[in-house]
């Protein structure tokens, strides 16, 4: 069965890194819906639905005066919970709103919910302390893909594909050759692949000076809907754990349409923490390694689009992990649209509701 395109309204997703936004207004789709994001004066984040009350402008398009974003199409004012304060240059104030988004700002992410406000428990979000801990240092950044979300949760779900897309930076024939063990709970899926007296991928060399042979783990972890994160060990290979190179990566797969997804990344590392010239050169090897993603994404994309027979798919064992993340979007999608829930029969790209919860 080819890849769905449902959405998931009801999870936190990555909506933006917290140095993203400012006192500039910013638009930016999340889940199929416009949301315009900004900073009080008091310097938390704001998300409010990008439609005016009044004729749908948006609002991100508008100015903000104090906490107040004037419309600049009609002068309609609304307060950073939503709410009309007033119309410029007229005496009436309408009874209007439109919907605040659930945020949470932790360790430099501005999490979003973008489905049913009362069920946004920050408690549901992943350990995402690294990025905070001085004992560590990272990049991080956001790229475009124009491919459905759930394609990039099996891209990240069976890292086989290193061996095949990333020869000159993070693959060679030990990653497909490794099987991996698959765990699931709730929902999360996880995976475990430990590659033991393997030879050294091209990026390892450059960036930490190892020589084959090396041992090299990934342990990786789908929250679902959205974020993944995996926990990476480099070692000559015999050296006692937890002794070596550690890593840590996580994406933040955001949909935008049901076409379109924001890839927020962060890739981070617990050695030489102070090393601007590193720092560098694995922000180019990131984005290098995510640009042959994202063009196999998108390749792939056109053809799942454009399949109007469908034939057999066919899975091998390393598929486990991919295909148990796919599955259980379905089931979250599926449960959100069945009669009676509170995302069922929700619009493609809504209309503004009512205001809902904040930070």
């Amino acid at each position: 069965m080819a890849p769905t395109t449902s959405l998931v309204m009801n999870g936190w997703y990555i909506g933006a890194w917290s140095d993203e936004v400012g006192r500039t207004l910013m638009q930016r789709w999340i889940v199929g819906r416009p949301v315009c994001f900004y900073r009080l004066q008091d310097g938390t984040v704001t998300a409010l639905e990008d439609r005016c009350p009044h004729r749908r402008f948006p609002l991100s398009l508008g100015r903000l005066d104090g906490d107040v974003i004037e419309c600049n199409y009609h002068g309609y004012r609304i307060d950073g919970g939503g709410v009309c304060v007033g119309v410029a240059e007229q005496p009436d104030t309408p009874r209007a709103s439109v919907h605040r988004f659930p945020l949470v700002e932790r360790d430099g992410i501005v999490w979003i919910w973008p489905g049913d406000a009362d069920r946004a428990d920050p408690g549901l979000l992943p350990d995402t302390s690294w990025l905070s801990d001085p004992e560590w240092t990272h990049v991080h950044g956001v790229v475009p893909l124009k491919a459905r979300h759930v394609l990039l949760v099996e891209n990240l779900l069976d890292l086989t594909h290193e061996t095949f897309l990333h020869p000159s930076t993070i693959g060679n024939a030990a990653v497909a050759a490794t099987p991996i063990d698959v765990t699931s709970e709730g929902d999360r899926v996880s995976f475990t692949r430990h590659m033991i007296a393997i030879e050294a991928p091209p990026f390892y060399e450059k960036s930490m000076g190892l020589t084959s042979p090396i041992d090299r783990w990934q342990d990786g972890d789908f929250y679902a809907p959205g974020v993944f994160q995996l926990n990476i060990r480099l070692a000559p290979t015999g050296t006692e754990e937890p002794e070596g190179f550690h890593m840590k990566v996580i994406y933040g797969m955001t949909p935008a349409t049901e076409t379109e997804t924001h890839d927020f990344f962060a890739l981070g590392r617990d050695y030489r923490v102070d090393d601007e010239e590193l720092s560098r050169f694995q922000l180019d090897q990131q984005l290098a390694v995510m640009k042959e993603d994202v063009d196999a994404l998108e390749a792939q994309e056109v053809m799942v689009a454009t399949e109007t027979v469908r034939a057999p798919e066919s899975s091998i064992r390393s598929d486990v992990a991919g295909l148990r993340g796919r599955r259980l979007l379905e089931k979250m999608a599926a449960r959100e649209a069945a009669p009676g829930t509170a995302s069922a029969g929700r619009p493609r790209r809504p209309s503004a509701t009512a205001a809902g919860a904040g930070t």
